[in-house]
C-alpha cells in the first residue's frame, strides 16, 4: 500500500515537473515553439514582413535585418514544420559590421552573463583575409551563438526542438 502511494506521488511529480523541463528559448520575447507559420505570424505583430515561407525582414536590435526561421532539419518546406532555431542576418550593413557585432556582444553579455568565445579563423578573399569571430551564450532552454565573418549573424537555437525529437537516433549516429 505505501509502495504504491509513492510510485504515485513519483508520478504526479514527474508528470508536474515535465513542462517545466520543456520550457523554450525566446526570441523577441517569444517563445520558439509552435509551426514555423505560427511563429511567423508572432513576429509579423512585432512589425516584421514576411519575405518568403520562412524569412522575414524588419527590426532586431535597432538594425534592419533578416530573420530565417528554420525546422529541426534546417528547413521549413511543411506547413507543419516545427519551429528549432531563429537566424537573424545584418547583412545589410557591411562598412559597420564590427560595431554590430560588439554592440550586440555587449547586449547579449548584459542579459545573459558571460559568452563562450571561438577562437578566431581567417577566410581568404579578393584583397586578402577576413577575420571571424564567433561566441556562443550557453542558456538553460538553449544556445544564442553571435558570428562576424562576411556578415554578423546571430543565432538563437531552442534547446528542446534542436533534436525534434530525434537524439536517440542522432546519438545512435554519433
Amino acid at each position: 500500500m505505501m509502495r504504491k502511494r509513492i510510485t504515485i506521488l513519483m508520478l504526479m511529480l514527474l508528470m508536474m515537473a515535465s513542462p517545466l523541463m520543456a520550457q523554450h528559448l525566446n526570441f523577441m520575447g517569444t517563445s520558439i515553439d509552435g509551426t514555423v507559420e505560427d511563429f511567423s505570424a508572432k513576429m509579423e505583430t512585432k512589425g516584421f514582413k514576411k519575405v518568403t515561407k520562412n524569412s522575414m525582414k524588419g527590426y532586431f536590435g535597432g538594425y534592419y535585418c533578416t530573420i530565417v526561421l528554420n525546422s529541426a532539419n534546417g528547413m521549413a518546406n511543411k506547413k507543419e514544420d516545427i519551429i528549432a532555431n531563429v537566424k537573424v542576418r545584418f547583412n545589410e550593413y557591411q562598412s559597420v559590421s564590427p560595431d554590430i557585432f560588439h554592440n550586440l556582444s555587449k547586449w547579449l553579455t548584459v542579459k545573459y552573463g558571460a559568452y563562450q568565445e571561438y577562437p578566431d579563423m581567417y577566410v581568404k578573399e579578393e584583397y586578402g583575409y577576413r577575420v571571424c569571430m564567433s561566441r556562443a551564450w550557453i542558456v538553460d532552454n538553449g544556445t544564442i551563438v553571435l558570428n562576424f565573418g562576411t556578415e554578423v549573424q546571430l543565432t538563437y537555437i531552442d534547446r528542446v526542438r534542436a533534436t525534434d525529437g530525434n537524439s536517440s537516433a542522432i546519438l545512435n549516429d554519433l
